[in-house]
């Protein structure tokens, strides 16, 4: 199956949920996201302070039949550099048609391409000539020239920003293949461009082919928009990471998603796991741009909370979540009360834990242990680096968990460690950390992963 029918399939059966034969009698599921908070030990040791996790869980709700797709305002931004001549241009275009394709007249497009300089060539307007959009992309998306990467990413941020609405989806998608090496070019000053983007609401989701461009900058700029980074290791590729990626942009139920934690006086929040986010004094705000329907992103804080004596339960911390509902059109609002317990049995203590919280907080910590990983590869000490890996796997495999779904992701994230090495045997080491990198990414995100 092409991307096109793909995409297709995607416009005609992504809001499609199992419907009898008469539809009339199915209860409709919810259109509120589906929020939790946990703590991975809810009940501790009397007289201990040992750190806990703080888990603030977002499912976005499942879509319905009859629901009426929300509108897309798009930028597609396209490197056209010397390095992307043959069969990268080549595939970028057709990619970039498919999207066309998979759009409607209800949905704003603009299309940006640059080498060491810019153009704008479909400005963001209603999509309401495909041929002539179309016409445009084969006729002007031809390779040559540097890569004027910080002016390109500007540029489709100004497009977007023409039809900026909290009612349709803001997104970009970035495609390049090489080193930013025109204008600015430092992975502080693309970040900022990601951080601008996620002010504005728009999440800019970057795909890298190939092994030459740097996966630390494409990284940062998804990151700090909130969306997705992709590393599309040959042109074959491209086509699935495209029809993934619209399968994420057309199932958006909500945005603007913030969450805040106040914590209790004598609790420490000590950092986040994953996420960015603010922690002043004791209020810690962390913003999500978009949730997709059926998938879960989560905020997770380390703390150390204080003494107590056997029988006691103390506050912990008040949460709060807000996030625009893109399907009913308001401000929803959640809160919850934090407590933490005390007891004399260390027993009782093991069996309040919460396997899925304790499993989640150790995927995040495995991905901070992957980041010096990225590291003593930059140093060229691969073998090192292959060990960090491996003594994850060996933490994951430590842990005291029985829930069903906790044991199945430990033994995904360990399965995933196992082929990490594997790549790092098989792959050059560029492709290799390049694959460290999303993987990590992906993690620390939530981000769902092409199959």
């Amino acid at each position: 199956m092409n991307l096109k029918h793909v995409c297709t399939a995607l416009m005609l059966g992504l809001f499609v949920t199992a419907v009898g034969a008469n539809a009339q009698s199915v209860v409709q599921p919810p259109q509120k996201v589906a929020i939790k908070a946990q703590l991975a030990s809810p009940v501790v040791l009397e007289n201990t302070q040992d750190k806990n996790y703080l888990k603030v869980s977002l499912t976005g709700f499942p879509t319905i039949a009859t629901q009426k797709r929300i509108p897309i305002n798009l930028a597609l931004v396209i490197d056209r550099s010397g390095s992307m001549s043959g069969d990268r241009i080549e595939k970028a275009k057709e990619a970039a048609i498919m999207a066309v394709n998979t759009l409607s007249s209800q949905d704003t497009l603009s299309v940006v391409i640059y080498d060491h300089v810019v153009d704008v060539i479909v400005p963001a307007a209603k999509l309401s000539n495909k041929a002539r959009v179309i016409s445009q992309i084969r006729e002007r998306l031809t390779s040559r020239g540097g890569t004027a990467l910080f002016a390109g990413v500007s540029r489709g941020i100004d497009e977007a920003s023409k039809f900026l609405d909290k009612a349709h989806i803001n997104r970009m998608i970035l495609l390049s293949d090489g080193q930013a090496n025109t204008g600015p070019s430092s992975t502080s000053e693309l970040a900022e461009l990601g951080k601008i983007a996620g002010r504005k609401g728009i999440a800019i989701t970057t795909m890298g082919i190939g092994a030459g461009y740097n996966e630390d900058l494409m990284a940062a700029i998804a990151q700090y928009s909130d969306g997705n980074h992709v590393f599309v290791q040959n042109t074959q590729s491209l086509e699935k990471a495209f029809a993934h990626e619209f399968g994420d942009v057309m199932s958006v139920v909500a945005q603007d998603v913030v969450v805040t934690i106040n914590i209790a006086d004598n609790v420490k929040p000590l950092r986040l796991l994953g996420r960015e986010g603010e922690i002043r004094g004791n209020t810690v705000t962390v913003k999500l741009n978009q949730l997709y329907a059926n998938q879960e992103k989560f905020v997770m804080l380390e703390v150390l909370p204080a003494k107590g004596s056997a029988t006691q339960r103390k506050p912990l911390g008040d949460v709060s979540v807000s996030y625009d509902n893109l399907v009913t059109h308001a401000k929803e609002r959640w809160n919850d009360k934090m407590t933490i317990s005390y007891t004399a049995s260390a027993s009782d203590a093991s069996k309040a834990q919460v396997d899925e919280v304790i499993v989640d907080s150790a995927i995040q910590k495995s991905a901070i242990e992957n980041e010096r990983a990225l590291k003593l590869i930059d140093q060229g000490k691969m073998d090192e680096a292959k060990q960090v890996l491996r003594d994850n796997s060996k933490m994951m495999g430590s842990l005291s968990v029985a829930a069903p779904e906790a044991v199945k992701k430990v033994e995904e994230n360990v399965q995933e460690n196992y082929e990490l090495l594997q790549s790092m045997d098989s792959m050059s080491t560029d492709s290799s950390r390049k694959l460290l990198k999303e993987k990590t990414y992906n993690t620390k995100t939530q981000s769902s992963k092409a199959n």
